[in-house]
């Protein structure tokens, strides 16, 4: 459910669509394709609930991966995914995300193909509908 948001967000921010161009996959980016590219993994999924009643919260923990080989861009792009999803509580194509929150963000450089890669990780709080 949460790539759902995820794909409508880079495809619907202009900051990260003019960079992405709808390159943007689950789990595995296209092999060979163009760069810069994203591509994102559910990590963890936690229900949030109490021993007295069932969950409606959901914590969704996800990992955004960018590639591409200017550093410049890729740093930019972290902060546009910030104001994109951090603190969004809106619902989108039928889901509904309370809130969102940024964990951490790492670099690696890959010397064979010289690309920059960056990862985010971001906690979506996700109400379950019925």
């Amino acid at each position: 459910m949460i790539g759902k948001v995820i794909k409508y967000k880079f495809d619907n921010t202009s900051a990260l669509n003019n960079v992405f161009g709808g390159r943007i996959y689950p789990i595995i980016g296209a092999q060979g394709g163009a760069t810069p590219f994203a591509v994102y993994d559910t990590t963890s999924i936690r229900a949030e609930g109490s021993k007295d009643a069932d969950s409606h919260i959901d914590i969704v923990n996800v990992s955004i991966t960018m590639v591409g080989t200017n550093y410049g861009t890729l740093q930019t792009a972290v902060d546009n995914i910030r104001s994109t999803f951090v603190r969004m509580d809106e619902t989108i194509l039928g889901v509904n995300v309370q809130s969102c929150s940024f964990d951490t963000v790492s670099e690696v450089f890959n010397v064979d193909e010289e690309t920059y890669g960056v990862e985010v990780d971001l906690n979506f709080r996700m109400l379950k509908l019925k």
